[in-house]
């Protein structure tokens, strides 16, 4: 029976890491948070870089709907929880790695354990739930922690990064708490991907935010997960390399477009304002 060799597992990264920065991320610690859309494949990407110690959390079971998109989503796995056969998966990769998971997912009871240790947060959380995209957020910006979050969109992405360098979660998306979720959701979106490359295309009625329904293709997950990742393991080893927010980055596959942006203000600015009301008008909300 073959063993397990962690050098010799991850020696393809030299070149790309150092020697010594291959030992950091063996380390290292990460929490993620959603073993779904973009999670699951966050797991097993930073497993494959070496990352030696995980926190994770989801309270789904994998189900049939989720076969077009989710990394651990397969005929064996139907109804089985999402955050046990992702962990399964990443252990079968790392058997050193060592990984906590949180079953009922991440609260306000258990933010703080869910962090405590951790070097990077990565958002994979639901996207209609801002609610625990703002607790887990808010702690991290409390405990110095940096944080990444992906959004895949059509055939793109938007992306954003949260230290203490940059503006706030609140301050960043102005959202206003007793408005309509849909409303919410809506400009949360708008700040998470400014450029909005995917509305060339995406059809809007595809869309329905009161139903908490949008359209996900695995292209874009995939390619949320390879910049996001990409970001993960610079906050673990270039750190000052990081861009917050109101920094922000926009990439569609399909139109082969990249925008690299700063949002002066946030959803506050002016242009945003404006977009919010074409969007809200264009989705009837």
């Amino acid at each position: 029976m073959t063993q397990f060799d962690y050098r010799l597992a991850f020696s393809r990264n030299h070149g790309i890491v150092s020697h010594d920065q291959q030992q950091v991320l063996r380390k290292s610690t990460v929490a993620i948070a959603g073993m779904g859309g973009v999670g699951g494949d966050y797991l097993i990407t930073l497993a494959r870089a070496g990352i030696g110690n995980f926190k994770i959390s989801d309270f789904d079971d994998f189900e049939v709907g989720n076969f077009n998109r989710q990394y651990g989503a397969t005929m064996s796995s139907v109804g089985r929880q999402k955050m046990d056969v992702m962990g399964e998966l990443a252990l079968d990769i790392n058997p050193e790695a060592n990984i906590k998971s949180y079953g009922e997912g991440v609260n306000k009871d258990n933010v703080d354990d869910f962090l405590e240790g951790v070097d990077v947060f990565v958002d994979a959380v639901e996207f209609f739930e801002i609610e625990v995209h703002r607790l887990i957020i808010n702690a991290c910006m409390e405990k110095g922690i940096p944080a990444i979050f992906g959004v895949p969109l059509g055939f793109g992405i938007g992306m954003l990064v949260y230290t203490t360098d940059g503006m706030s979660f609140d301050d960043y998306f102005d959202l206003d708490y007793s408005a309509p979720p849909a409303l919410q959701v809506l400009k949360m979106s708008l700040a998470c991907a400014p450029a909005g490359f995917h509305l060339k295309y995406v059809d809007p009625a595809s869309v329905d935010l009161n139903k908490r329904q949008a359209p996900s293709i695995a292209s874009g997950c995939k390619l949320a997960t390879g910049m996001v990742i990409t970001q993960t393991i610079l906050a673990i080893l270039h750190p000052n390399e990081l861009k917050p927010i109101p920094h922000y980055t926009c990439y569609d596959a399909r139109l082969n477009r990249l925008k690299k942006g700063y949002l002066w203000l946030g959803n506050r600015n002016p242009l945003q304002k404006l977009k919010f009301l074409i969007a809200r008008k264009m989705l009837g909300i």
